[in-house]
């Protein structure tokens, strides 16, 4: 592509680079229009999201395991969500942690174990212990030293919320004990950050455990008179707080239904043919949405999959079962 093809190559460079100047323009341009959408009841743009997450997510490796772990990482956000467990965070691991890893031991290789006295690694460091410590303080200046703030630690009690931070304790475990039997090099990352987690999450069970009502109460009174809060909140924290916890689990089980039923109907059909089951079942029972509302939305979005992902792009989907088993099925129906 360098020798005998080199006006592909940059064109190809070109046509990235303007359609993310002429991309960017527009979402700029129409940036309050686009706010509208968050207007919109969910059963109007719920579905047609999730089906291109779905075909998104299979994108990935074109495997069923991307598609599995979509739904794991579904549920597994909706928990951190309700357990008020910040999600930015495990986003940003997952996005830095190879680039932190690879670079960790290109500097481990050029200088050893001296890298961790270099000064700006230092100063990084301190920035990162300060980042982890402030919390901290602020906590003891909230309760009026740090006497008082032990003072207000009581025996154990158990609760629902303490569920998700033993669920973390043993994902932890779990990877040191899946670690330990590797080589040197490629058991160091997993070991940190798996006796690091434990760590944090066995501080953020006992805080939950043992502190009393004082410090809740006292932050109440904070909110009453105004004064702001000086942590720094990394999520959006949930507005169902008047729900019972059996009706936040029934509608969490309702949602992840649908997911499952997309996917076991994917399975059964092919993805191009359940994309307007899904829109119509979704929109009709969840809204219900009128007719005239669903049936178009529902034929554009299957024309859309259909003429981009499967002509245009021709993206090889996964086969179905009825595909396999009836070839007459797989002729007609695309995606199967």
């Amino acid at each position: 592509m360098l020798t005998k093809n080199l006006a592909i190559t940059y064109s190809m460079v070109w046509s990235i680079a303007i359609a993310n100047i002429v991309g960017s323009g527009l979402c700029y341009v129409f940036s309050s229009q686009f706010a509208k959408l968050a207007s919109l009841r969910y059963t109007l743009i719920l579905p047609v999201v999730l089906s291109l997450v779905y075909i998104g997510a299979f994108e990935g490796h074109r495997s069923w395991g991307d598609m599995f772990s979509l739904l794991f990482f579904g549920v597994f956000a909706w928990a951190m969500k309700h357990f008020k467990w910040p999600r930015p965070p495990l986003v940003l691991g997952f996005i830095l942690g190879s680039i932190i890893e690879r670079y960790m031991f290109i500097s481990i290789q050029r200088y050893g174990g001296d890298w961790m006295l270099r000064p700006l690694v230092l100063v990084l460091f301190l920035m990162a212990a300060l980042t982890i410590i402030r919390p901290f303080l602020q906590d003891v200046k909230a309760h009026g030293g740090f006497g008082r703030m032990l003072s207000d630690f009581h025996g154990p009690r158990f609760s629902l919320v303490q569920v998700f931070p033993i669920f973390m304790i043993c994902l932890f475990g779990y990877m040191l004990i899946e670690a330990s039997s590797w080589n040197f090099a490629a058991k160091i990352i997993p070991m940190i950050v798996g006796a690091g987690g434990i760590l944090f999450c066995a501080i953020s069970l006992f805080d939950d455990m043992c502190k009393s009502e004082v410090h809740a109460a006292r932050a109440e009174e904070r909110a009453a008179a105004g004064i702001a809060d000086e942590k720094m909140h990394m999520d959006i924290g949930t507005n169902i707080t008047d729900l019972s916890n059996g009706t936040i689990l029934l509608r969490g089980a309702i949602f992840f239904g649908y997911l499952i039923a997309f996917l076991i109907s994917m399975f059964l059909i092919g993805i191009v043919p359940t994309v307007p089951i899904f829109i119509i079942a979704l929109m009709r029972i969840e809204g219900p949405e009128s007719w005239k509302a669903l049936i178009p939305m529902a034929i554009c979005m299957t024309a859309l999959v259909y003429g981009l992902f499967d002509q245009l792009l021709t993206i090889p989907w996964p086969p179905s079962l009825l595909g396999q088993y009836w070839p007459w099925w797989k002729t007609y129906m695309p995606s199967s």
